[in-house]
């Protein structure tokens, strides 16, 4: 299959000096580093950086020119060990303003999720109106100023928060002291692949996953375990910087839904749906690696 290399963004330069999540192999897959670990399951690779990984497969193997990657939607079944992990992408749709592909993640011959992207071609915006809620503005931190309030507990990420005056915890597993709705802006300070670029659909596929967290938090810390994300992106991502803000939460018998926008230094970029089961008492920050 012919592949085509992702031309990244001139402000989403990732930082060299942090540890790649994964090495690729010769055979084709690709080996977790230590900084890739889950927090969920011991032995597990996290699922966000998974979602990352599977970006980064999908436009090296299915992005065309005059196309845009408008939807990704990753499905989580099984955790995945920490091992080597075999991402294949089939194109099931070519068409002149839609492209459909396929993604399979696997290890050892097992079946662990799925993914489905969905590239459109771009065009004019048609003439009217339509209604839109009332929204916020919101400023994405200057990558050149220092975080006033790094996290300990997770040196994988540069994040801040979204709204002012709240300041997030000490680890986003933990308790909180009050119900808050949650935003987080998010630069990764790691590659996803040793010696890649890391592009701007990395980073929103990548923040995609933190919309459970994002939507779940409460006072009991996160107590649901998203089983999929869906990413929904109308433009290119810009900047290093991008948030995800809380815009809906509801569930019922140990099941919910979370619904977050995604922003970024030229505002609104699109938004992500989740789907979570209760999942209490499971997540342990102690997992989140040391030595990035």
């Amino acid at each position: 299959m012919t592949t085509t290399e992702p031309t990244p963004l001139p402000t989403a330069a990732a930082p060299a000096t942090r540890t790649a999540y994964f090495r690729a192999a010769d055979d084709g897959t690709y080996l977790p580093n230590d900084v890739a670990a889950g927090v969920w399951a011991p032995n597990s690779i996290s699922g966000r950086i998974l979602g990352g990984l599977v970006a980064h497969v999908v436009e090296r193997e299915q992005a065309r020119p005059g196309y845009r990657l408008a939807r990704l939607t990753c499905d989580m079944f099984r955790t995945l060990p920490f091992a080597p992990v075999s991402i294949t992408t089939r194109a099931v749709r070519e068409g002149g303003r839609i492209r459909v592909a396929d993604v399979l993640l696997e290890h050892d011959g097992s079946l662990f999720g799925r993914a489905t992207a969905v590239f459109l071609r771009p065009g004019s915006n048609p003439p009217g109106e339509i209604w839109q809620p009332d929204r916020g503005v919101w400023q994405a931190p200057d990558p050149a100023s220092p975080n006033p309030n790094p996290n300990p507990i997770n040196p994988r990420i540069d994040g801040r928060p979204m709204l002012p005056g709240v300041v997030p915890p000490d680890t986003p597993l933990g308790p909180h002291r009050t119900v808050q709705r949650g935003g987080m802006w998010v630069r990764e300070l790691s590659l996803i692949v040793e010696d890649r670029p890391l592009t701007g659909v990395v980073r929103a596929a990548m923040l995609a996953d933190m919309t459970s967290p994002m939507t779940h938090q409460g006072t009991g810390g996160i107590q649901h375990i998203n089983t999929d994300w869906t990413l929904t992106l109308v433009r290119e991502p810009v900047g290093e910087f991008l948030g995800v803000l809380a815009e809906d939460q509801f569930g019922a018998d140990g099941i919910s839904f979370g619904r977050a926008t995604i922003h970024d230094a030229a505002g609104l970029l699109g938004s992500c749906t989740i789907t979570a089961l209760a999942n209490p008492g499971r997540a342990d920050p102690n997992r989140f690696p040391r030595n990035s």
